[in-house]
């Protein structure tokens, strides 16, 4: 933009812009930067005290004359600045004054006469060379570019504009059970807590509390669709309930919508408040609040691979994530290679956004490897039954996937929840409660507080008498916090595929977990040089870094967008044309769009592809469509999956579109091309 300039702080050079409506003036307060207003003729609009002597806010009409206004009345007025193309970043205010360091051997003489020359106040002598300086009228300019001239000098080391930061309390919901949600929040120790336990969320919703069109599945036995926490605009994208009917020898699988809780459904409701419960102000919070929801209630009990299979993609086109806090025991049970490449395609390109389903699944509650296909070791687990033994080779079905988010727990004082299970297979951990399930015996640790279920029937909650529980856990809470996370992830930058989502979850969890553990393990949980733990993967899982680090990507990101119009005759049943564009920026493609304009009385005769610069050839319109006029068409990988293939690959390049009619009688023309992409910054 044409108001675009830069000042440095820290030794970085950062780019700003003006705020297009936001100022600053000096006055003692409010009222008194109203009467000033008053007296200039200029609307003001949310004001607040930025500091002492230091009100902020926003004029009502055009910037530049509103200013020019208040500086007549004799009033110290400045922009706001902020970075360019980031209306919701952070606010830069200025004040009159900037931090100078001469270097060494600069004469107190020299450093007068520069006092002197830009008609500038000594302030403050900071010591070591280094001052506090303001600017006056005579200056004839505000601190950054005084601070900027400075800068150039030869005999200083550095000039800094002195910045009123305007700090933000991190949100806090309203919500009345939000303080018990320590999974969420804990910055302080307690009883049974250790501080930064939880997720960080608060610092993750300064940034998002999730949006409307990133969406979670939860998938389990039952849901309280009337919960208050539940309720929303927008909330619920759809309600699935499935139902196996026999046919013959085997069973097809009947969906409708009645996701209601049966007397005995105890466990859907609360992974599902603890992924997404609405942000409301009663009751309690979700991970990712503003995302919606898809509800999946399924037999937990008579689903073979097939049904898993369908029901995985009946969920593909309306999710983002799903959450499956299920599994088998220890056991030995290997996914069907069906299942396992079927997954393995949704991970990759499945999802409502194309990019990729991401399946958070619980690692298990019986202390015992997800995958061991060697094991010797004797594991005890209880079941409904009774105790129960098992040595042989373990394979835990779905949690084993290597392309899913496999789940621990960790506990409040962050050590091992004693019954989570463990492996090579984790990725992250997330807070949960802490028992042990061989002796029943309590243990330390709080439970996790979230949503329940209230008149099912026998069986079919964990509170009576109550909407809310603080008696939740296991990895099946683990694991619908973390898809909450990803939901959080994905609302700050929508671009990321499912495997960027889980490696910047890997890459920014915490590893400051304890060793200790209530119940003993067979194999040690230290992190090893990778960052690795048996016990807890990558290390707990950080809502805020994760954010963070997903909104570094967005701000790496760049766009190129080039069209050419070479209005190319498309021979009739002739050989192909092409026509190229050429781009010489640097990285990776992140996202594709091909718009294409040809006209042609039968577009079924067409066949359209795009070579890529590597000499990959991806077909958009291969003798579709029929008799229809004209091909004007967006293809992105949504509608055009084959598209996938050219994500990651160097933008740099001639990238070229090859159109032939294959058939004879009708002509064409191919008017106009052009290639929008995101790509990663070099």
């Amino acid at each position: 933009m044409a108001d675009t300039l830069y000042f440095w702080q820290g030794g970085r050079k950062i780019a700003v812009e003006k705020d297009p409506s936001a100022i600053t003036i000096q006055a003692a307060s409010e009222g008194a930067a109203q009467a000033a207003a008053d007296r200039a003729g200029v609307q003001l609009r949310r004001m607040r005290a930025a500091s002492p002597q230091l009100v902020r806010a926003d004029v009502a009409h055009d910037r530049e004359e509103s200013v020019d206004k208040l500086r007549a009345q004799h009033n110290v007025v400045h922009h706001v600045y902020r970075e360019p193309a980031r209306p919701d970043g952070s606010e830069f205010l200025i004040t009159e004054s900037f931090f100078v360091k001469f270097k060494e051997g600069a004469s107190p003489q020299s450093i007068d006469d520069y006092l002197a020359r830009e008609s500038l106040v000594l302030e403050r002598d900071m010591g070591h060379n280094t001052f506090l300086v303001r600017v006056t009228d005579a200056t004839g300019k505000n601190a950054i570019r005084a601070a900027n001239a400075a800068h150039d000098l030869q005999e200083v080391e550095f000039a800094e504009p002195n910045l009123v930061r305007p700090l933000q309390r991190f949100f806090i919901p309203p919500d009345e059970l939000f303080a018990s949600q320590w999974h969420l929040h804990a910055p302080a120790a307690g009883n049974q807590l250790a501080a930064g336990a939880g997720i960080f969320a608060p610092e993750a919703w300064d940034v998002t509390r999730g949006r409307r069109d990133i969406v979670i599945a939860v998938a389990d036995d039952g849901f309280d669709m009337t919960h208050p926490d539940f309720q929303g605009s927008g909330k619920v994208v759809a309600s699935l309930n499935a139902t196996l009917r026999a046919t013959g020898n085997s069973a097809a699988i009947d969906w409708d919508a009645n996701v209601q809780p049966r007397a005995g459904d105890y466990h859907g409701t609360p992974c599902l408040g603890v992924a997404v419960a609405e942000g409301n102000g009663s009751g309690v919070v979700g991970v990712a609040p503003g995302c919606a929801l898809v509800a999946v209630r399924f037999p937990l009990q008579a689903m073979s691979d097939a049904h898993f299979i369908s029901m995985f993609q009946k969920v593909s086109p309306l999710a983002d994530v799903i959450s499956c806090s299920w599994g088998v025991g220890p056991a030995n049970a290997p996914m069907s290679t069906a299942l396992r490449d079927a997954m393995a395609q949704l991970a990759r390109s499945g999802g409502r956004r194309g990019k990729g389903l991401l399946f958070c699944i619980a690692a298990g509650n019986n202390n015992c490897p997800v995958q061991d296909l060697d094991n010797t070791q004797t594991y005890r687990y209880r079941t409904q039954f009774g105790l129960r033994s098992y040595s042989g080779p373990i394979d835990r079905w779905v949690a084993a996937h290597p392309d899913a988010i496999t789940v621990s727990a960790s506990t409040s004082r962050k050590t091992r929840s004693a019954y989570s299970s463990w492996g090579r297979q984790i990725s992250v951990c997330a807070p949960s409660d802490n028992w042990d399930d061989l002796g029943q015996v309590s243990t330390p640790g709080r439970g996790i507080v979230t949503t329940d279920n209230e008149g099912f029937g026998a069986g079919s909650d964990f509170t009576p008498g109550s909407r809310f529980t603080d008696q939740f856990g296991g990895t099946s809470s683990a694991t619908p916090t973390v898809a909450g996370v990803c939901g959080l992830v994905l609302s700050t930058d929508a671009s990321l595929t499912a495997l960027q989502v889980r490696d910047i979850l890997r890459r920014t969890a915490d590893k400051d977990l304890s060793m200790e553990t209530d119940t003993p393990v067979n194999r040690p949980g230290a992190f090893d040089a990778e960052g690795f733990s048996l016990w807890f993967g990558y290390g707990k899982v950080n809502a805020a870094k994760a954010v963070a680090a997903a909104r570094g990507s967005v701000a790496q990101q760049q766009t190129v967008d080039l069209r050419v119009t070479p209005d190319l005759l498309i021979p009739d049943l002739g050989t192909p044309v092409f026509s190229a564009i050429d781009i010489d920026q640097s990285g990776q493609v992140q996202e594709l769009r091909v718009l294409v304009n040809i006209a042609h009385t039968y577009i079924g005769d067409l066949r359209v592809d795009l070579l890529a610069p590597d000499g990959t050839s991806v077909s958009l319109h291969n003798q579709t469509g029929g008799g229809a006029d004209n091909l004007v068409r967006t293809y992105t990988v949504s509608n055009k999956p084959a598209l996938r293939g050219l994500l990651g690959k160097p933008v740099r390049g001639r990238w070229q579109l090859r159109v032939a009619d294959t058939f004879r009688l009708d002509e064409g023309r191919l008017r106009n091309w052009r290639i929008v992409a995101k790509v990663s910054a070099p």
